[in-house]
């Protein structure tokens, strides 16, 4: 049987999200969620299909991760399930409910319901979620400044001032690609479209390197730290 899908006019999807409330960001880490909002980056979709995709990318994801088959099957949804997630996921404005899908073909006419995410491209905004901002995230940062004392032979360092340094660094990517929406949205979401949820925070980390490297500024408050 073929189908017609009808789409909501009010629905409107917009083409980047950035989530910066600390809650919602878990939400998007949380593997019981993650692979709704993974399988609705295709498109619209009924419950039936995005029940088959998480459960694909469930099976896959228990591949990767080595995981025996009996351990598997407790981890597939059902569609009862699947539907709760959604409603969870619809409250909290991540999902809605974007159309219907008329099924053609049979004696009486059948609908259902269709899911969209709220937008394209979700972007994380990792003030609060990265490592960096953990318990560790210092010692580790301090670290990395000895194996640099060590290798180029400098005298002394400045711990605390190359720990605050590196952090806005490492914030760099994210206030730049900010900026970059705002000044350039077309242009900027129509390139972030071509990735997604997967690659954001790759992307990020990629554009704090560029952008480290393309400002004078920031490797020269850099080098202040170290005295050779």
């Amino acid at each position: 049987m073929g189908h017609k899908d009808i789409m909501d006019d009010e629905f409107e999807q917009k083409d980047v999200w950035v989530v910066e409330d600390r809650e919602l960001v878990k939400v998007f880490q949380d593997p019981t969620y993650f692979p709704v909002i993974s399988a609705l980056r295709e498109g619209p979709m009924t419950v039936k299909q995005i029940k088959e995709e998480y459960n694909k990318i469930v099976r896959k994801n228990a591949i990767k991760m080595d995981i025996p088959k009996d351990a598997f099957e407790k981890m597939k949804r059902s569609e009862k399930t699947i539907y709760r997630y959604i409603k969870e996921l619809s409250d909290l404005g991540i999902v809605a409910n974007s159309g219907q899908r008329l099924i053609l073909g049979g004696k009486t006419a059948i609908t259902e319901n269709l899911f969209s995410r709220v937008s394209k491209v979700f972007l994380m905004s990792t003030k609060e979620s990265d490592w960096w901002g953990e318990e560790d995230g210092e010692i580790i940062i301090q670290r990395a400044a000895r194996i640099i004392q060590t290798v180029e032979g400098v005298q002394e360092i400045d711990l605390n001032c190359f720990s605050k340094r590196m952090i806005e660094l490492l914030n760099t990517g994210e206030k730049y690609l900010f900026e970059a929406l705002n000044k350039k949205h077309d242009e900027v979401s129509k390139i972030l479209l071509e990735g997604g949820l997967h690659e954001s925070k790759k992307l990020l980390s990629i554009i704090s390197i560029a952008s480290m490297l393309y400002s004078e500024e920031s490797k020269k408050t850099l080098v202040k730290c170290f005295e050779k």
